[in-house]
């Protein structure tokens, strides 16, 4: 080979050395700035996963004491805060069992002759469901406005054929907050209220939907409670319907079929029984809810007694703090909560974490051990009776949509009583010492809790 021919050679491979290293540096580069945008990435992720998991709710606390007002003053004072009228009940009716519930719901359905409106967090397959869904779909089927609202993720085992013969007799049916990719900023928001409402005169609220767990046809059934109420009240319940109806079906509902003129009702009873509030609770993006706002005022308000059911029960700090100062000033103090049937193993144990100055303070607190215990209800004074769909967790007072009811009747409050002092014969009363023999296994399992607890 010649000189010139080797010259070029050594020439062409310098070239492409140099080449070769432009081109990696040049990637070396490009790897460094992948890696950096990878780490950023995943910290904003961290950051975001925390929020999510560990975001710090409102403290609520009354501005001024509010516990020495009389019954005028405190419903007074509610209405005004909780921007609600408070409005007539005719008619009030106390459904504590399943198979009582159902068979006065459909029997209301079967009497329909303008509108049936149903809202339910858990809407599952099985006997109930049909029985329910036949009987809507005859109503439907005679010209009466069935619409219906079921939670996408509460009702996410249920399949959309379910309801196909009702959409066939003319009935609407839609999920709340279905999980699409654009509904993403929205996916844990649910609505947790359960509602019935027929011809905009008769009302059903409370903690049940419609499973069969309710109906008594397995063999634990779920403990619940729900009213039944009429008059000028159910316009509050069928307007806080009309709130998720319209995010959903995009219509507002106006006219005689959802608000008759009570007058146009019938013959209804000359005299009212008692005075309510509903009251319905979604989060603002400050994260305060009614709901939240209204159990923290009616235990502020406590000055003889307070009587809290609550199958999840995971107080936060304005709670406690609440229930400590009503134990203070010599409230008797008890709390019934979810036992060993409870549907959330790792919530309840979260919730027991929290036990420990309520019991030292002589808070009483009670697990419920012969089946599920689904009720929400908190009695103060014996007269105040709230009931609905409010669970005393983050996730009912921050999260979700739900529905409650106030009212105030000394014989409410009295069949309450008489339950609640029921159930507790059929609890385990906690104590402090048992409390701080809890197994190392349950405080790391609370400690998992912990982390999801708002989420449950």
């Amino acid at each position: 080979m010649g000189v010139v021919a080797r010259v070029a050679i050594v020439a062409r491979i310098g070239h492409a050395t140099t080449i070769g290293r432009v081109i990696a540096g040049r990637n070396g580069g490009m790897t460094l700035f992948l890696d950096i945008v990878a780490i950023l990435a995943i910290i904003l992720l961290g950051y975001l996963l925390a929020l999510l998991l560990f975001e710090r709710g409102a403290l609520y606390r009354a501005s001024a004491s509010v516990h020495g007002l009389d019954d005028v003053a405190r419903q007074q004072m509610l209405s005004a805060v909780l921007a609600t009228q408070a409005q007539a009940i005719e008619t009030l009716q106390l459904l504590s069992e399943g198979p009582d519930l159902y068979k006065s719901q459909i029997a209301a359905i079967q009497g329909a002759g303008r509108s049936v409106h149903l809202e339910a967090y858990i809407f599952r397959s099985g006997r109930i469901a049909d029985a329910l869904l036949a009987t809507l779909c005859e109503r439907a089927s005679q010209g009466v406005r069935v619409r219906v609202i079921v939670d996408a993720v509460g009702s996410f085992r249920t399949p959309a054929a379910q309801f196909d013969a009702l959409v066939a007799a003319g009935g609407r049916v839609y999920r709340y907050h279905p999980l699409h990719w654009h509904m993403f900023r929205r996916w844990n928001s649910r609505t947790h209220r359960n509602l019935l409402l027929v011809d905009g005169a008769i009302a059903f609220v409370g903690g049940a939907g419609v499973a069969d767990h309710w109906s008594g046809a397995e063999p634990s059934p779920w403990r619940d409670c729900v009213l039944r109420v009429t008059g000028p009240i159910v316009a509050g319940l069928q307007a806080v319907f009309a709130e998720n109806w319209l995010e959903c079906a995009g219509e507002i509902l106006v006219g005689p079929e959802s608000f008759p003129d009570h007058s146009s009702l019938g013959s209804p009873l000359p005299d009212t029984i008692a005075f309510g509030l509903a009251v319905g609770s979604t989060p603002t993006a400050g994260l305060s809810t009614r709901a939240r706002m209204l159990v923290q005022l009616l235990l502020a308000t406590a000055q003889d007694s307070i009587d809290l059911c609550s199958p999840y029960f995971i107080p936060d700090l304005g709670i406690r703090r609440e229930l400590l100062a009503a134990r203070e000033r010599g409230v008797r103090v008890r709390i019934l909560t979810g036992g060993p049937y409870g549907d959330h193993g790792i919530v309840r144990r979260a919730g027991r974490r929290r036990f420990g100055s309520l019991l030292a303070a002589g808070i009483e607190i009670s697990e419920y051990t012969p089946r599920m215990m689904h009720a929400k209800v908190l009695l103060v004074d014996g007269r105040w009776a709230l009931v609905g769909s409010t669970n005393i967790d983050h996730r009912s007072f921050g999260l979700n949509d739900e529905v409650n009811l106030l009212v105030l009747s000394q014989d409410l409050g009295g069949q309450l009583q008489r339950d609640f002092e029921n159930d507790l014969l059929r609890s385990d009363l906690l104590d402090l010492a048992g409390w701080r023999r809890r197994s190392w296994s349950e405080r790391v399992l609370a400690l998992l809790g912990r982390v999801i607890e708002r989420h449950q």
